[in-house]
């Protein structure tokens, strides 16, 4: 119904984008239930693999043997290499088996898939024990605004609850410090470091310097 202007009728404002936005919204509600389903189906695919590790009676090395063979038979539907999707299957059997109450909660649709990585990332480490509490929580800080914006409040939630001292945990992710190199085209590749900050701040600094000075004798 049109509105009537200077007639004393209340005025009805219709975007002219309604009817894209809600064929966004739609997609939205499609990606959302898809990316819940992959995730619970890649769950599902890492305990088939654990089940068939331990038919036996074995475990440890034969179990990781499974999974990588479970992700390379996925990997051609996926489309991604092997490993990428050993990573998927990994982190979604986290989800869903470590963090089930926080999976609920995005199945649900009061957080997103961005709340949940950021909680998984936030809570690694937590003793058992206090995860559930850990999640209760999460979920009510994520509730509050978008992922980006709560990372910090998910970290200062997991200090709390945390048993361990900064210093011992600090230890332990110095142990799986790493530098990787992935290709790319032209004669470029990217290289990932995992290391202490102070040590990746250097980096930056060093290889900004670097560029700077490649960038200036170019120009020369």
């Amino acid at each position: 119904m049109s509105a009537n202007r200077g007639c004393g009728s209340d005025e009805i404002e219709v975007s002219p984008h309604g009817p894209a936005i809600a064929a966004y919204g739609e997609a939205l509600a499609l990606v959302h239930d898809a990316d819940v389903a992959s995730v619970r189906a890649l769950a599902e695919l890492g305990r088939s693999a654990l089940r068939e590790a331990r038919r036996d009676g074995v475990r440890g090395m034969a179990s990781d043997m499974e999974l990588r063979s479970v992700a390379a038979e996925a990997a051609g539907l996926a489309r991604r290499t092997d490993r990428r999707l050993q990573a998927d299957i990994d982190h979604a059997l986290t989800i869903v088996d470590d963090y089930p109450t926080v999976f609920s909660a995005w199945e649900e649709r009061r957080i997103t898939r961005d709340h949940v990585d950021a909680v998984v990332t936030a809570g690694t480490g937590l003793p058992d024990e206090v995860r559930g509490e850990f999640e209760v929580a999460a979920i009510a800080v994520c509730e509050r605004d978008i992922a980006t914006r709560v990372k910090p409040a998910l970290r200062a939630l997991a200090e709390r609850l945390h048993e361990r001292t900064f210093t011992d945990r600090h230890r332990d992710a110095a142990a799986g410090r790493c530098v990787r190199v992935s290709h790319g085209t032209d004669g470029m590749s990217d290289v990932i470091a995992t290391v202490p900050t102070v040590i990746a701040v250097g980096m930056l600094d060093r290889l900004t310097q670097m560029g700077q000075l490649e960038i200036g004798r170019a120009h020369v």
